[in-house]
């Protein structure tokens, strides 16, 4: 069942599915239209409330801030039904074309990503009362952006922020890169961040340099044990001991290796 709710003139939905490697956590997913601007779709197993939702307000144009199902599950349904552009980043395009082969626990939880057509985002993109500016942010994934919106000092993060003290990734996250994009947002003039899982964060800009300074130390600490000669392996079972539930379930592709593998 979807919550929805006004900020600043903002319409918000949420919805949430449960995560099957920790079953009393509810993974969150966040919907937020601005302007007739819909920022990211959210996953097809949340259909039946989206639709409802994207029924009842005007919807001119999607962002999305990248191509997992969880948030662009829905961007074939839009496209078919509501007749609307969506902006990705231009080397996601070719990607959008296909529908991808997912594991089986991504199908259980988010369901399809159907093949859509998607525009290429430029510099910005523009509604009736907002300029939102466009910011390549690899990291989480290689063509991940997020929107800035620099009068009103709001920040629309994708999966930038998400988890502050990750301790297991998928495998084509890249930990480097993620500290390089978080570091460039921090010279951006914003307070709220708008989360697609963790919703409105206030103290934004506050949470990025959290973040940013657990990355940080962690570095450091692999480049200590590097240098020692372990083998990084061997760093992370000695970082990150213990079970790993999500990895087993994933079949490998969460773990905290590649957190180690790309810091």
């Amino acid at each position: 069942m979807f919550e929805i709710f006004d900020y600043d003139n903002i319409i918000c939905a949420r919805g949430s599915r449960e995560m099957p490697w920790k079953p009393s956590f509810q993974m969150n997913v966040y919907y937020y239209l601005i302007d007739g601007l819909l920022i990211d779709t959210g996953p097809y197993s949340l259909a039946e409330e989206a639709i409802e939702f994207f029924n009842a307000h005007s919807i001119q144009q999607v962002f999305l801030s990248h191509i997992h199902e969880d948030h662009a599950g829905m961007a074939y349904w839009l496209q078919e039904n509501k007749q609307v552009p969506i902006y990705l980043h231009e080397s996601s395009l070719e990607d959008a074309l296909r529908e991808p082969e997912l594991a089986a626990y991504r199908l259980d939880i988010w369901g399809r990503r159907q093949a859509f057509k998607a525009e290429p985002t430029t510099n910005a993109i523009k509604t009736g009362s907002y300029i939102f500016d466009v910011i390549d942010s690899p990291g989480h994934y290689r063509n991940h952006q997020v929107l800035h919106v620099k009068t009103k000092g709001w920040l629309f993060s994708g999966d930038l922020l998400n988890n502050l003290r990750p301790k297991s990734v998928m495998f084509d996250e890249n930990m480097s890169e993620m500290v390089l994009s978080i570091r460039n947002i921090l010279d951006l003039d914003f307070t709220t961040v708008f989360c697609t899982h963790t919703g409105i964060r206030k103290n934004g800009k506050e949470l990025f340099i959290n973040k940013l300074n657990y990355l940080l130390k962690l570095q450091d600490n692999i480049r200590v044990l590097r240098n020692r000669g372990f083998t990084d392996t061997e760093i992370d079972q000695q970082l990150f001991p213990g079970p790993d539930s999500i990895g087993s379930l994933s079949g490998g592709e969460f773990s905290s290796y590649y957190i180690v593998s790309t810091l």
